[in-house]
């Protein structure tokens, strides 16, 4: 019997349609003409560098987690680059045999557009409010046909590691932050209720996909999987430093370079646990790749995370 066939999941494809039609929401309903309180955090501390900064007083701590806010966003709308095309490829394979599973993943790749889109007003909302364009990452296009270029179940199982962090970002550090600006709470509670029917989507796809591969195609799957976090880890550590630069700007005062290590390190940490480590050592991701990884697999991706994590 393969990993992948050893864990029966408790997902289907039809309540997770049946939910996303449920809490179905539009761009006008959460952003409409609404603003960011430039007075309050955009971003909560458990995923900013901003309190960790001493050379920062508060008020600048609070702009930093603009400038952060607004890369965070990018970088999820950066991402879903890959993954509309990936489910909407995974969707056709089932046609009209399983109209639950082609409905079910057809209407996540939808979603998953809407969110690019949300996700690029709010980055335009965010450079009114600041007051200049923020220096963000691009390429994303050919950071998504890379990614579609590697193995589906590496592809698959990055997506569930961004799936599942989502959902623990915003119970463990959106939901109850009392300080945070209202429209980015009410931004990624959206998100998180769209996104919750897409881990466990995602959750039966990783399974089918490994369920079909041979170990070598494993094996593969696994090596093209740790390059694609050291690739995600360095594209984290150029948007940091766009976030020291975009902050000097918004502050309207350079930085010494004692200043500017201090705030990327911190910010750069932060990220790095936003977008790499609250995945991967997320509950239900490390119940899925245990379910289709061997033990031999499993100790090479830890092996590989220790050593750019302690980097």
């Amino acid at each position: 019997m393969s990993a992948a066939a050893q864990k029966s999941p408790s997902y289907s494809y039809a309540d997770c349609l049946e939910k996303s039609y449920r809490i179905n929401w539009t761009i006008k309903d959460i952003l409409g003409d609404r603003e960011f309180d430039a007075s309050r955090r955009w971003l909560p501390s458990a995923l900013s560098g901003a309190d960790r900064i001493s050379c920062l007083n508060e008020e600048e701590r609070i702009k930093l987690t603009h400038v952060e806010m607004g890369a965070y966003s990018h970088l999820f709308g950066f991402v879903e680059e890959f993954i509309a095309p990936l489910v909407s490829a995974l969707g056709l394979e089932f046609k009209v045999d399983n109209r639950e599973a082609f409905d079910a993943l057809t209407n996540f790749a939808a979603e998953e557009v809407k969110h690019m889109n949300l996700f690029r007003q709010i980055r335009s909302k965010v450079d009114h409010r600041i007051g200049f364009p923020l220096a963000l990452l691009d390429g994303e296009k050919d950071v998504a046909k890379f990614v579609l270029s590697r193995n589906i179940g590496a592809g698959l199982l990055l997506t569930a590691c961004i799936e599942w962090f989502t959902q623990l970002h915003y119970t463990s550090a959106f939901q109850d932050h009392d300080n945070l600006d209202p429209l980015t709470k009410q931004i990624f509670k959206s998100h998180w209720l769209e996104e919750s029917q897409h881990a466990r989507m995602d959750h039966l796809e990783t399974l089918r996909a490994f369920a079909g591969m041979n170990e070598t195609q494993r094996d593969q799957a696994v090596d093209d999987l740790i390059g694609l976090v050291v690739a995600v880890d360095g594209l984290l550590q150029k948007q940091s430093q766009f976030d020291v630069e975009n902050l000097a700007k918004y502050l309207g005062r350079s930085f010494s370079a004692a200043e500017s290590k201090e705030i990327y390190d911190n910010v750069f940490r932060a990220k790095r646990y936003c977008f790499i480590e609250s995945g991967v050592t997320h509950p239900n991701f490390l119940d899925l790749f245990v379910a289709v990884t061997t033990p031999a697999q499993q100790a090479k991706v830890q092996g590989s995370l220790q050593s750019l994590l302690s980097s």
